[in-house]
């Protein structure tokens, strides 16, 4: 009887470890799942009318390397012109990072956005790369060189809903005292937009209700007086 009695007890001992292991894997996995996906754009500052460059997009999530991102795309375009750009996938990476070698035929200036899609969020730091003779616009800024991340938002209709957002400058560093909105297009295509205070360098909250069950497309929006100016994208399902 009291072979028997230790038995169950130690089942139970065992049941009980397994599952505080379970809840405790849960629970990483979870804390995971919330950490902003991070880009690192590599892009060259010149280069030469047909020299080959080597343009790289780093995808890392809480200092680990994404090596399965849904979706990673180099879009590039010349002298502001949107309506001829070239958008190169690149699907496999080392490391995290997602390389493209690229020639540029012709001297200009061209925008390189990475558009990189992992873990249900989106994002698109972009950087400048002056070829041959070309030169920096005047009316150019450097505000494209910093990054903004949405935390992943779960909603259900007619629930008040947390909302935040991270904004780091060119330095990797928490980014104060921007203006930080959330641009939210709803199922019936109607635009809401949400502004964020600042609860702690580089973080920004608010909260919304949404009313429409369906698809929302968001762009995160982060910029201040003296020109910084960083946007992203991602969407969520309202239930």
């Amino acid at each position: 009887m009291k072979k028997l009695a230790f038995v169950l007890s130690a089942g139970l001992v065992l049941a009980a470890c397994g599952q505080t292991a379970e809840k405790h894997e849960e629970h990483s996995k979870t804390e995971a799942s919330v950490q902003p996906v991070n880009v690192e754009l590599t892009v060259p500052e010149k280069a030469e009318a047909g020299e080959e460059v080597t343009l790289k997009a780093k995808v890392t999530q809480a200092d680990k390397a994404i090596n399965d991102a849904d979706e990673v795309m180099f879009e590039i375009v010349k002298d502001g012109k949107k309506e001829t750009s070239i958008k190169k996938k690149v699907k496999e990476a080392k490391d995290g990072v997602y390389t493209l070698p690229y020639t540029f035929k012709e001297d200009g200036s061209y925008e390189v956005t990475s558009h990189v899609t992992a873990e249900n969020q989106h994002t698109m730091p972009n950087k400048t790369i002056l070829i041959g003779k070309a030169e920096k616009p005047a009316a150019a800024h450097d505000h494209h060189d910093g990054s903004v991340h949405v935390m992943p938002i779960t909603a259900e209709k007619d629930k008040a809903v947390e909302l935040m957002m991270h904004v780091e400058g060119q330095d990797g560093k928490a980014k104060d005292g921007v203006m930080a909105r959330l641009e939210v297009k709803q199922p019936d295509g109607k635009v809401k937009w949400v502004d964020l205070e600042e609860t702690k360098p580089g973080q920004y909250e608010g909260q919304e209700t949404f009313t429409q069950s369906g698809m929302y497309d968001v762009t995160a929006h982060a910029e201040n007086k003296e020109g910084f100016h960083v946007h992203t994208e991602t969407m969520f399902t309202v239930k």
